[in-house]
């Protein structure tokens, strides 16, 4: 697969060149990895911001029981980015995991080499601030679900914001999302 091409099919809407798209393939590596493999790990700092381009995977926190509590869910054409954005900013050491629930190949940069190019290459710094828009109305859409009382409500609320999630994963991990109790959520998931 042609890593470039793809990007330049996903992102189509940002328009970069072909010089741009030849320096930014300089900088990419692309990664297969195994299920359950991890992109990133606690207790690390955030330095690269992967595409998955294909498979899917999920990122998690451990809770005090060292249970995963879900806390997003990724695939192509969707939510794809692999990036913990709390970690990378203020450069702290993350507390999620991002693991790959299938196997996956995932195409990423280190982001501080990107950043040495924002004088030559400033749209760089726009695609930097165009995911950073998509992350922010992520964590809107999330904060909506977690203000909703029923758990009714939630699982509505993300059959509309991300119905892909229902075709994708396991039902167990959206009730972690939702912060609903598994069978809880068979339960009213089964009356929809």
């Amino acid at each position: 697969m042609d890593i470039l091409k793809y990007i330049q099919k996903q992102y189509s809407h940002f328009n970069l060149t072909d010089n741009e798209l030849a320096v930014l393939g300089e900088h990419i590596t692309v990664q297969h990895f195994k299920r359950n493999q991890l992109f990133l790990e606690e207790n690390t700092t955030c330095k690269k911001m992967g595409l998955l381009i294909t498979g899917i995977a999920y990122s998690y926190i451990i809770n005090n029981h060292a249970e995963e509590v879900i806390q997003d869910f990724y695939y192509p054409s969707g939510p794809e980015i692999l990036f913990d954005y709390e970690s990378y900013f203020l450069q702290k050491k993350s507390n999620l995991n991002i693991k790959f629930q299938e196997e996956a190949i995932v195409s990423y940069f280190y982001i501080e080499e990107i950043k040495k190019l924002y004088n030559e290459y400033p749209r760089f710094l726009q695609f930097e601030f165009l995911l950073t828009q998509q992350e922010f109305v992520k964590t809107v859409h999330k904060n909506q679900i977690l203000q909703v009382k029923s758990a009714e409500e939630k699982i509505t609320l993300l059959q509309h914001q991300n119905p892909k999630v229902f075709e994708l994963f396991p039902y167990v991990q959206i009730a972690s999302y939702l912060g609903i109790h598994r069978n809880t959520f068979r339960r009213v998931f089964s009356k929809h």
